[in-house]
């Protein structure tokens, strides 16, 4: 299964090249540093080592919300567990929830790829 899945918006492209193996369409990949200062989207698979592009904002994804985030909160994307997460330590800032928030642990929500720290 896909880490995230696109639902709708105008999600801002980015390039990027793979130097640890090849990207799944949907995959959440960290960018930064090794935690993940924040992250982009595979919208298509890429290649390892071959020159594709990432979301880096502005879609609405399906996502699994690990531990019940409601709708409206904040959220980071916990590589581990390939979910997001309210729990900020060492995960990469995702965006926010948008509908499906308070369903439970571990279910599926609609969180907006913005992974932008405020001013």
């Amino acid at each position: 299964m896909a880490d995230t899945t696109y639902k709708h918006g105008n999600p801002l492209m980015i390039d990027y090249t793979p130097a640890a193996g090849n990207i799944a369409e949907g995959q959440v990949v960290l960018l930064g540093n090794t935690t993940g200062l924040t992250c982009g989207i595979a919208h298509r698979p890429i290649v390892n080592s071959t020159l594709g592009a990432v979301a880096a904002g502005g879609g609405v994804y399906d996502v699994v919300n690990l531990n019940n985030s409601a709708n409206y909160a904040t959220v980071w994307w916990d590589d581990t567990n390939n979910k997001v997460t309210s729990v900020s330590t060492n995960n990469a800032l995702f965006g926010y929830i948008t509908n499906g928030g308070g369903g439970g642990a571990n279910s599926t929500a609609k969180a907006r790829h913005w992974p932008y720290i405020s001013p």
